[in-house]
């Protein structure tokens, strides 16, 4: 039997997980470890498999057409507390806020299976913001056995919600680890700035996916971002739309004419190897997600933040970012600011250090082979 579950549903926790699971396999053998796939995320988690070469030993599938979170809540916790009752893993492993985190944390308590929290303690303090991501995360510290905080910062926000320190390290964010070895691989020839840029001077890349920003915030970023395409006729804003069809009908409802603004692409999303291709070339993000957070700064690439509040400050702290709001007001002026003004190199490189340099997963596999028998 193997001895330790891990568990993911989305391709952020595939990327973040996945070189955990290799440092694993090299610390105590492949036969000790269990991937779970719910597929919560398939196509973009199918993607990020292939590219990281990460094998699934079981497969759930759970999403099926317009089903409810509460659906793919349940049968999720239903189907690992049985498998978990039959296995009896020594460990589970979940990371970040997900529904299939929660899911994997809740089945490991049920079964009162050991739960370590990869990114444990990020906080905003704010239960709508993100939702319903920051309940998620709090309630899944309330049963984990081992916090496995990304910064010092997450764990003072662990500290103050009572859990024993000893229960809590500091181990950088393994995502970062993956981005590094990428980076690092061989690989067909890097993209030339030129080309994304179609002769314009600057580039500036746009993500956006977070449901806070279905309720009408989308819909002003959007009046939003016409402005600041008219301002900056001089960049070239490139923007993979997710797959998620509440983001895709309203960005299209705003962007239906293509000659309007030639200086914005609408892409589909692209493959994880290739935006981490892109990220490096681009002069600014603009994007409310959690993952290019941490990506962005960590390539000293600036980021506008399309939230009201994050759960990294750090960045904010360091000026490798700025909150414009889930409704992005002024936006234009955000972004004349970051272009104007390089980053602190000394900012980027205590952010780099703070992430872990992409030697987290190898600290994650020593802290779990020690807890297991």
């Amino acid at each position: 039997m193997s001895k330790i579950a891990v568990i993911f549903g989305t391709r952020p926790e595939l990327i973040k997980l996945s070189p955990v699971v290799n440092a694993l396999r090299q610390r105590i053998g492949d036969d000790a470890i269990s991937t779970y796939s719910t597929g919560q995320h398939r196509e973009l988690l199918a993607q990020a498999q292939l590219c990281l070469n990460t094998p699934i030993d079981v497969n759930f599938d759970v999403m099926t057409h317009a089903q409810s979170t509460g659906d793919v809540l349940a049968k999720t916790v239903t189907l690992l507390e049985a498998e978990f009752a039959q296995k009896r893993p020594e460990l589970v492993v979940v990371q970040g806020d997900t529904m299939t985190a929660f899911a994997g944390a809740m089945a490991s308590f049920l079964n009162k299976i050991p739960l370590v929290h990869v990114e444990a303690g990020l906080r905003t303090l704010d239960q709508e913001n993100p939702w319903p991501e920051e309940g998620l995360r709090q309630m899944i510290a309330r049963v984990t056995t081992l916090h496995l905080a990304p910064t010092p910062g997450a764990r003072a926000n662990l500290m103050r919600e009572g859990i024993p320190s000893e229960k809590i390290h500091v181990v950088g964010n393994p995502g970062i680890d993956t981005l590094v070895a990428l980076r690092n691989a061989p690989k067909s020839p890097a993209k030339e700035k030129s080309s994304l840029t179609k002769g314009r001077t600057k580039l500036v890349l746009i993500t956006m996916h977070r449901r806070e920003a279905f309720d009408g915030g989308l819909d002003h970023f959007c009046d939003e971002l016409q402005k600041t395409l008219r301002m900056h006729s001089n960049c070239m804003f490139i923007w993979p739309l997710h797959p998620n069809p509440a983001v895709r009908d309203v960005v299209r409802k705003h962007f239906s004419d293509d000659e309007e603004f030639p200086n914005l692409c609408l892409t589909e999303p692209f493959p994880y190897e290739e935006m981490i291709s892109v990220l490096p070339l681009a002069d600014l993000v603009i994007s409310d997600s959690g993952g290019m957070q941490e990506e962005a700064p960590y390539c000293g690439v600036p980021i506008i933040v399309v939230r009201d509040i994050t759960e990294r400050p750090e960045i904010i702290e360091l000026g490798l970012g700025h909150i414009a709001g889930s409704r992005a007001l002024d936006l234009s002026e955000h972004v004349s600011g970051f272009l104007d003004t390089p980053l602190d190199p000394n900012a980027i490189d205590t952010w780099q250090k703070l992430q872990g340099q992409g030697r987290s997963s190898v600290q994650i596999a020593e802290l779990l082979a020690n807890l297991i028998s």
